[in-house]
């Protein structure tokens, strides 16, 4: 059975058994390439096999990564990063590192919308060495209170 899905929220791909992918919204055919300028674009992409109705997204966004790590002149996972998530998979670490990944990428993206609201506040674009500094700093500051509570939630 297939699950319905709001095309208001959604852009839904269909991977059909030939292995194409049929964008629903547009009534085309679509590359893995295409897919990811959707991405690119903000686009809230499901991707589901088209006989069962399986949800495919993850396996899909997954050789994303993988042809853009090929193709890129700087890859952004080492081998040794790699594998010490492979590592990871099964034990007590694993959880730990998927809290961190998010807490990680819900702080970029917090200091990058901080970063374009100043940006938009000021009629002037953030060079990047102000960018850095800026988000250094707060890093700095955050840090810092981070370790001043763990500090005294140590103490008897």
């Amino acid at each position: 059975m297939e699950k319905q899905y709001d095309k208001n929220e959604v852009r839904l791909i269909k991977k059909y058994p030939n292995r194409r992918l049929y964008d629903t919204q547009d009534s085309c055919y679509i590359t893995a390439e295409g897919v990811h300028k959707l991405i690119i674009e903000h686009e809230n992409v499901v991707v589901v096999e088209n006989k069962s109705g399986k949800d495919i997204t993850r396996s899909v966004l997954m050789q994303i990564i993988n042809d853009l790590e090929e193709t890129s002149p700087r890859q952004m996972f080492s081998n040794e990063f790699l594998a010490h998530i492979i590592k990871s998979y099964g034990t007590d670490m694993q959880n730990t590192l998927v809290m961190c990944f998010n807490k990680t990428l819900d702080l970029y993206l917090g200091q990058k919308h901080a970063t374009e609201a100043i940006t938009k506040k000021s009629n002037t674009a953030m060079s990047p060495s102000d960018y850095f500094n800026t988000t250094a700093r707060d890093n700095i500051n955050r840090w810092q209170k981070s370790w001043d509570n763990l500090k005294s939630s140590k103490k008897p």
